[in-house]
């Protein structure tokens, strides 16, 4: 015989030979107290005691809420880490005389391991509040014989073949051509070696683009095959083995048993079915296009770019393609929104818009210098886009000043988003912008290196009539690998016009 001590005093003493039924007897016991269950081999009742997330992070207790949207799934810890990049670096290149044994056996790195775990933005892992844009052109289907692009072998021969010499001592040029994932025709490669690391790498360019192919393009079960550094058949291990051996005729195999891989591939239409899946470019891949653009278009000219007065408004400087990445993603820019860069050099940050989001692009330039560069990237850009079937929004690089060109001024009234690189704009062209900025829609967003509504303002009656008052305005920090001057760590803001707080000042003011 054992006695139980209930909430509301002592028991009745239960005989344990009865049957079980006698246990389902009920006890009152008072209500603001937890009622015991009598089942239980333990006393009905014990003193509260401390929580059981006591000692659990406050931060934490949202992660066991449930996930309201397809997106937040998407970005839930539990999907993983996002596969980093494993584009090497400029400074680090795939094929260099630095290379060892011991130092280099492996392709890729420790991003080889995360690369092949391929984690695709499917149509399901985002949730979009408007029509889905469609990645995949119709030129992966269609035949593209008649398309002109600027071929890497152009590169490395001509004017420029002073700057390039043959592999291992070779006495002949060795020409291969690359198939990309569309039926257009194939690029045209000279395997050669740059006498500077700062030239054009033919061996990197193919390697890379070989890689973005088949991690991009391949179904799963065929991919695995080929990006796997593990397999004997990954086309990055090949192609490495062929640089350590020395050996031409490997990397002209390896480029062979790949053009054999996709070319039916791409005639059988799996090409195509396996871009449609696809819902966003990560920027590793949009990074390939757009330096393979720019290698064509700009590199051979680049010393061009130095020509400019210092101290006017007409300095050049470059936005990185991760920094304007970021700057997509804080605005929100989709694709069937307009984009606008005001000073937009070469037309890098148009290009990537057009992209990476599938935006309707604009830039303007007054620079002579970027302009034309900007001209050859705007023609090699649709090209090299229907190389990768890929389909991108429409581009517009105009030329000239954008504070009086009446074209970019009718462009801002439909403007989303407006990017001005005013790192080194003189007080009174900002102040001319602002102007300008008035005739932009409600919500648009305006992006910026400086600052064009001062820090710590506030409407009052005394600058009640200042253009700022339309804008609302928020801050945040840029690191040195977002842009192309030298910078630790800076600052960029987000004004968007917002004329609600001046309407509620002016309200409470009578006026």
């Amino acid at each position: 015989m054992n006695s139980f001590f209930g909430a509301g005093g002592n028991r009745p003493q239960l005989n344990v030979t009865k049957k079980p039924a006698i246990r389902r007897e009920k006890v009152l016991v008072p209500t603001n107290k937890p009622a015991s269950n009598s089942a239980s081999p333990q006393p009905a009742a014990r003193r509260p005691g401390p929580p059981a997330n006591r000692f659990q992070l406050s931060g934490t207790a949202s992660a066991s809420k449930p996930l309201k949207s397809a997106a937040q799934r998407a970005l839930a810890p539990s999907r993983g880490i996002k596969r980093k990049s494993a584009t090497p670096q400029p400074e680090r290149p795939l094929f260099s005389d630095d290379d060892d044994d011991e130092g280099s056996s492996e392709v890729g790195g420790s991003d080889s391991d995360v690369s092949r775990k391929r984690i695709k933005s499917s149509v399901s892992s985002v949730d979009s509040a408007g029509p889905r844009r469609a990645l995949a052109s119709e030129s992966v289907k269609e035949d593209g014989k008649s398309l002109k692009f600027v071929h890497a072998a152009s590169l490395t021969s001509g004017d420029q073949e002073s700057k390039f010499k043959n592999l291992w001592g070779r006495d002949e040029t060795v020409t291969v051509s690359l198939q990309y994932p569309s039926k257009s025709p194939m690029e045209r490669f000279q395997l050669k070696r740059p006498k500077s690391d700062e030239d054009y790498k033919p061996l990197d360019d193919i390697a890379e683009t070989v890689k973005h192919i088949c991690e991009y393009y391949l179904p799963d079960e065929i991919a695995k095959k080929y990006i796997d550094p593990d397999e004997p058949t990954c086309f990055h291990r090949r192609f490495h083995r062929a640089w350590q051996c020395e050996s031409v005729e490997d990397f002209e195999d390896t480029v062979y048993d790949f053009n054999k891989l996709l070319k039916p591939l791409v005639q059988d239409g799996t090409i195509h079915r396996e871009l449609t899946r696809q819902a966003a470019m990560p920027l590793d891949w949009v990074k390939r296009i757009l330096d393979q653009t720019y290698a064509r278009t700009v590199s051979p000219h680049v010393d061009t770019l130095k020509a400019y007065k210092n101290g006017s408004d007409n300095v050049y400087g470059e936005l990185l393609p991760r920094f304007v990445s970021n700057i997509f993603k804080q605005t929100r820019l989709n694709h069937e929104q307009i984009f606008v860069d005001l000073g937009s050099g070469v037309g890098n940050v148009v290009l990537q818009a057009a992209l990476e989001v599938g935006s309707e692009s604009w830039g303007i330039e007054m620079m002579n210098n970027p302009c034309d560069l900007a001209d050859l990237q705007a023609k090699e850009f649709p090209a090299r886009a229907k190389l990768w079937g890929l389909n991108v929004g429409k581009v517009h690089l105009l030329r000239g000043n954008f504070t009086e060109n009446r074209r970019i001024g009718e462009v801002l009234k439909r403007a989303d988003v407006v990017l001005v690189n005013n790192q080194a704009f003189t007080p009174t062209l900002n102040d001319v912008l602002v102007s300008m900025f008035l005739d932009l829609k409600e919500g648009c967003q305006v992006v910026s290196l400086k600052p064009f509504v001062p820090p710590g303002h506030r409407i009052s009656m005394r600058n009640v009539d200042s253009p700022v008052n339309m804008f609302v305005q928020r801050e945040d920090t840029y690191f040195s690998d977002s842009v192309s001057w030298t910078e630790s760590i800076g600052t960029y803001y987000y004004a968007t016009k917002d004329s609600r707080p001046l309407k509620a000042f002016k309200r409470r003011m009578g006026l």
